[in-house]
């Protein structure tokens, strides 16, 4: 009986650890995976926000595939919040002659859930402007509302902004009160017209807003302030 007891608990032991190296493998498997995956969404948005109004990339693929890849351990840790924005690590640094742009992900409450957006920084002259954004997860927006930050053309409206409107912090029209200002006269001003594009959906650019503010601190009062420019 002794020996019968035995030999049942080695099989369930057997069993049991095969099974453990099992669930082992495939949990690699997928955690690789999904890191391979957000590795490549972060590298296809970080090409398109260096890239110009003429639709050439500012910085070579090759580079900013290189520089994603080799800060890929540091991603998702967070690197400042002013309780409205969040600023998640790293800070990507590119440089063409003598003009340098920075490259942040940050986000701020939306709707629903946070609106995750990523931005690039522009510095020439001693002056950091906003140069472009990609709004990289806005799933818990309205559909038909805040989901239409989606729209490329509604995401431009968010940019150049030059530094002096940087510095005033940005505000979507409504919020600034300055609704009949053209798009362009608005971006100079660092405000956002959208309330022409995205009636009744004042939360979700706000949370864009929110979160390109606390990434400009950021950038502006500690980062570059630490001598990384």
């Amino acid at each position: 009986m002794n020996k019968e007891m035995l030999k049942t608990s080695l099989i369930l032991m057997i069993y049991t650890l095969v099974a453990g190296i099992a669930l082992s493998l495939v949990y690699t498997i997928t955690e690789d995976k999904i890191g391979n995956a957000e590795l490549e969404n972060t590298i296809t948005a970080m090409k398109y926000v260096l890239t110009d109004e003429n639709g050439n990339q500012v910085i070579p693929s090759e580079e900013i595939e290189k520089t994603v890849s080799g800060k890929s351990s540091e991603m998702g840790n967070v690197l400042y919040t002013d309780n409205i924005g969040t600023v998640n690590s790293p800070v990507y640094e590119f440089a063409n002659g003598d003009t340098k742009y920075y490259v942040l992900t940050g986000y701020a409450p939306g709707y629903g859930g946070n609106v995750i957006t990523m931005a690039s920084f522009k510095y020439e002259n001693g002056e950091l402007s906003l140069y472009a954004i990609k709004v990289l997860d806005y799933s818990q927006e309205t559909p038909g509302l805040g989901a239409k930050i989606a729209d490329e053309n509604i995401q431009k409206r968010f940019y150049p902004i030059p530094e002096n409107g940087l510095s005033n912090g940005i505000k979507v029209d409504k919020d600034a009160g300055k609704q009949a200002l053209s798009p362009e006269e608005a971006k100079s001003q660092g405000v956002v017209k959208v309330s022409d594009v995205m009636t009744g959906a004042t939360i979700t650019p706000r949370a864009v807003s929110n979160s390109l503010n606390a990434m400009y601190n950021y950038l502006k009062k500690e980062y570059l302030q630490g001598g990384a420019n």
